[in-house]
């Protein structure tokens, strides 16, 4: 099952960095990343599909992901994703605050995302990866399912939390972060209902998700399957990226819901 899988890729992002402690070999947020992406490819899951974007240009502004999540019933919701590890040193994310580019053109990686996601109508998220010895583990969770400490390896929480540990000392660590109630595992964003249902057919454009107010498209399947093949960033439809912005993801996910709860 498409939840089975979602489970399976925070308990190895849990895992690895426990290894990477244990054995002293670092794992980067892009190494994370591809091996999470690596694991949904090689599933060959008739319901996610992956893209990546135009390399040429990778210096290129932008988030590191742009994720779709729905179904053809009750449409889908974009998200801007950006993403951090946890120093399992410090139980802090030390680069929340990082700048991307050199001198004056530098810009605070939030602010792109902030800007990426408000040009091309996607909810800015941070994704989390995370591991946590015994002693730290919490002991609550922001989620209706039995508390399992695995599935914190991968966590998403609202540009504005993030915002808000940014702007107050002390607040950019785990403790913080997921004491905000909208701080939730990566799964969430597809199998739970408060934040996935949505209803294209009752008309809606948009519904308020995760503090923003997200539209909510139709189905972008078709599409997106032909944007492997593009060679340039500019080739990408006007119509969802802004390229007058010039900010684009590394990476595309799309996850259909609609066989949430039967085998793939």
């Amino acid at each position: 099952m498409l939840n089975h899988h979602l489970n399976i890729v925070c308990d190895d992002v849990w895992q690895r960095l426990e290894n990477s402690k244990r054995f002293g070999i670092s794992q980067g947020e892009e190494t994370l990343t591809d091996n999470l992406l690596l694991y949904l490819a090689s599933q060959k899951l008739s319901t996610i599909k992956i893209i990546q974007t135009p390399k040429h240009k990778e210096s290129i502004k932008g988030t590191d992901w742009e994720w779709w999540i729905g179904n053809s019933t009750n449409g889908f919701l974009r998200y801007a994703v950006q993403a951090k590890k946890l120093d399992a040193r410090t139980g802090r994310y030390a680069s929340l605050n990082h700048k991307v580019g050199a001198g004056a053109l530098a810009e605070f990686q939030h602010k792109i995302l902030e800007d990426y996601a408000k040009a091309n109508n996607a909810i800015p998220l941070y994704a989390f990866y995370n591991h946590l010895d015994t002693p730290d583990l919490p002991k609550s969770w922001n989620c209706p399912l039995p508390l399992d400490h695995s599935k914190f390896g991968c966590t998403v929480t609202p540009l504005e939390n993030v915002k808000k540990a940014i702007s107050n000392k002390g607040w950019r660590t785990f403790e913080k972060i997921h004491s905000f109630p909208e701080t939730v595992p990566l799964r969430c964003l597809a199998v739970c209902p408060n934040i996935s249902s949505t209803s294209v057919l009752s008309g809606k454009t948009k519904v308020h998700r995760l503090g923003v107010e997200a539209k909510v498209y139709k189905n972008p399947w078709g599409w997106i399957s032909e944007m492997g093949h593009l060679q340039t960033f500019e080739q990408m439809p006007q119509q969802y990226y802004d390229h007058e912005l010039g900010y684009y993801p590394k990476r595309i996910l799309i996850i259909d819901t609609s066989k949430i709860n039967r085998d793939n």
